[in-house]
């Protein structure tokens, strides 16, 4: 018996993506061993730190408009043009609002590094966190535009391809002329800039468009708001543990501990695939009352996620000591850390893509509550760990946090849809 066709295209339009991700993971890897072996893991703690703030930010600033886009294209099944009137809606929103921490940052960029992170040095780090910002969110909305349209060939570009072979040529000539510090930062923000410039191109025709506004302002961000805080709290869920840990520790520490995260998430490669392509899909079956085959893509999908899953955790986890000494010998300080990463996110690829299913069926809201509840009890459980057993602490408090989420979203998919994702 052959393999069903919807099955076989789920696969191929999966596998597309999964590549990109692969090239994309390959790139991000080759940056982080530039930077800790050219710049040392002091100023790659820094950088991390700085640059997960910096995504941080951008989820709030971009007010959960780039997931909405998502949704109201595809429930509303808009042509091109009308998705454009949807994004420049979104856009000119986000570039007003993005004006607050842009001048907060650039006024009191050195009380935020003094005071608060008691880190005189990320003064530079931090004035170049608010002028790359409004880039960085303007970035993201374009980005799951291409999601939203399906254009996922520009997506995988621009998403893996062009800003990250940018940031390393950027990185080679810094190191070349002997920089180092808040310029290491600096490079990726020059690379976010040239591809959104690029991007802004590609989507927006030199002439005016005259097709009539969808939907007000109001309404976008009525739908995206819920998002937004849901977006965020999953973000900061996985980020929570490496701001924690920049004010207890050192930036070496972070530095490891960002590295052993990093390798975790090569779990989420198939996850993040495969949620690239079915994302907008459940978004048009859900518009369409089309229930049945909701279900059937939704199970298969994370059939497909946990399956391929299974032998990349077997491989990180077995292997973390060798992968972590690629980075460096003091690197293999974050094994335990890694082990417990890659168990957690092994249990997210058997629960599926739980967050954006309930994003995308109307369940905005249920997962805003659930994601705060989560970050509440991930502080809780930083704060409780990280003193105590440091990079192994961060590591069990983002394991115990992560299986509660998916749980809960698990009990609220069954609640919505009538079913589990995975049978």
């Amino acid at each position: 018996m052959g393999i069903p066709t919807h099955i076989k295209k789920l696969i191929a339009s999966s596998g597309v993506n999964f590549l990109f991700r692969i090239l994309g993971l390959g790139f991000s890897f080759l940056i982080t061993i530039v930077i800790t072996r050219l710049f040392g893991i002091d100023n790659y703690g820094s950088y991390a730190l700085t640059f997960t703030l910096a995504q941080a930010l951008a989820m709030v600033f971009a007010l959960g408009i780039p997931n909405a886009l998502v949704k109201i294209i595809g429930n509303e099944r808009l042509n091109w043009k009308q998705a454009k009137k949807v994004l420049l809606k979104g856009i000119k929103i986000v570039l007003i609002i993005g004006l607050i921490p842009f001048f907060t940052i650039i006024l009191w960029h050195d009380l935020f590094s003094i005071h608060l992170f008691s880190k005189p040095h990320l003064s530079p780090y931090f004035l170049l966190l608010a002028i790359g910002l409004p880039i960085m969110i303007l970035h993201e909305l374009l980005l799951y535009f291409f999601i939203a349209t399906q254009n996922f060939k520009k997506f995988n570009w621009f998403m893996f391809v062009m800003p990250h072979s940018i940031f390393l040529v950027f990185l080679l000539a810094t190191s070349f002329l002997k920089w180092d510090g808040a310029y290491v930062f600096g490079c990726y923000v020059v690379a976010i800039i040239i591809t959104v410039i690029t991007e802004i191109f590609y989507v927006f025709e030199l002439q005016p468009n005259q097709t009539p506004s969808i939907l007000k302002s109001k309404q976008l961000l009525k739908i995206s708001s819920p998002m937004m805080f849901s977006g965020l709290l999953i973000f900061l869920l996985s980020w929570t543990d490496t701001i924690m840990l920049g004010f207890y520790m050192s930036e070496a520490d972070v530095g490891i501990y960002n590295v052993a995260f990093r390798l975790g998430s090569i779990g989420f490669l198939v996850i993040v695939s495969v949620s690239t392509f079915i994302t907008p899909k459940i978004s048009l079956l859900y518009g369409e009352k089309n229930f049945l085959e909701l279900k059937r893509t939704i199970q298969n999908a994370t059939r497909l996620v946990f399956l391929l899953s299974i032998p990349l955790f077997v491989v990180i986890f077995l292997g973390r000591e060798f992968l972590l000494k690629l980075f460096g010998e003091e690197v293999v300080a974050g094994s335990n850390a890694l082990a417990l990463i890659s168990v957690g996110i092994l249990f997210s690829a058997s629960c599926g893509n739980v967050d954006q299913i309930l994003n995308m069926t109307g369940g905005e809201k249920i997962l805003r509550n659930i994601t705060l509840f989560s970050f509440v009890l991930n502080v809780i459980l930083n704060f409780t760990f990280i003193p105590k057993q440091g990079l192994q602490g961060a590591a069990l408090a983002s394991l115990i946090t992560n299986i509660v989420l998916n749980i809960a979203c698990l009990f609220y998919v069954k609640k919505r849809l009538g079913y589990y994702t995975l049978i």
